[in-house]
């Protein structure tokens, strides 16, 4: 993987591994109820604090 140092080199490598992280993802949808991951709070904090705060709900 190449150095990122920027926004733009960030943007090219999301750009040029989109399907790789696509296939690579995990749906919420897909993981069982009692998941750790799911069960974690922090992930609602920094939802809260991250998208719902700048209004693009």
């Amino acid at each position: 993987m190449a150095d990122i140092k920027s926004v733009e080199d960030y943007k090219k490598f999301l750009e040029e591994n989109r399907e790789l992280l696509h296939k690579n993802a995990v749906r919420i949808e897909d993981l069982p109820p009692d998941d750790d991951w799911v069960l974690d709070d922090e992930w609602d904090k920094i939802y809260e604090q991250e998208v719902l705060k700048r209004g693009k709900v």
